[in-house]
């Protein structure tokens, strides 16, 4: 859970696995760089404004070189060997490193948008299979009513701070109407405007 809008991030690879994080950083808003000797046809593909494709031959001099003005390094080859070179390279350079391979530290979960609700899965790395099997159950449990709740308590913070000085006391209204029947069964229905509504009175109430 980064804010990766306009960041710089090197990914030495341009495998299938570098392919999958490539992806993941655009749709971040984050100014990518793939290093490697070769790229599959959906990183070419991707080559634009904000993805700058590099191909090169890694050696230590220029992976040095790459990851200096990054923010996040993605070690994504298919060399073991190579992928604990750029690990290294990284970290003494201070910068946070992705393994696809080995240690990391951070992980690229698997994860779904519905809304402006993320729900990230991650098993460390021991099954990303598995991950992906829980990340479809849980997105299966995930309603419209979920989903308008957190833009009703999105409308209701904005009000109570105009009201309420407290913060301890608006999350306790808060946490009141989301738990409210009435207002439950209205964003069942859809009808978001009711809820809103109904939520006001409560906080005038």
């Amino acid at each position: 859970m980064l804010n990766l809008r306009d960041r710089r991030v090197v990914v030495f690879g341009g495998g299938k696995v570098a392919e999958r994080r490539v992806a993941k950083l655009l749709s971040a808003g984050a100014r990518v760089k793939v290093v490697s000797k070769s790229f599959t046809r959906t990183i070419k593909k991707l080559e634009g404004q904000n993805l700058t494709l590099i191909k090169a031959e890694l050696s230590e001099a220029n992976i040095a070189q790459h990851l200096r003005d990054a923010l996040l390094v993605f070690a994504a080859t298919d060399d073991a060997e190579l992928n604990e070179t750029i690990a290294n390279l990284a970290r003494r350079e201070g910068k946070l490193v992705n393994r696809a391979d080995g240690v990391a530290d951070f992980v690229v979960p698997a994860s779904f948008e519905v809304g402006d609700v993320i729900i990230a899965v991650s098993t460390h790395g021991k099954s990303p299979a598995t991950a992906k099997i829980i990340k479809r159950r849980i997105k299966k449990a995930v309603t419209q009513e979920d989903i308008l709740l957190v833009e009703l308590q999105e409308f209701l913070r904005e009000a109570l701070k105009r009201r309420i000085p407290s913060q301890a006391e608006r999350s306790r209204m808060l946490k009141a109407i989301a738990h409210d029947e009435k207002i439950l069964e209205m964003l069942r229905r859809g009808n978001l405007e009711g809820a809103k509504a109904l939520g006001l009175k409560y906080l005038e109430a």
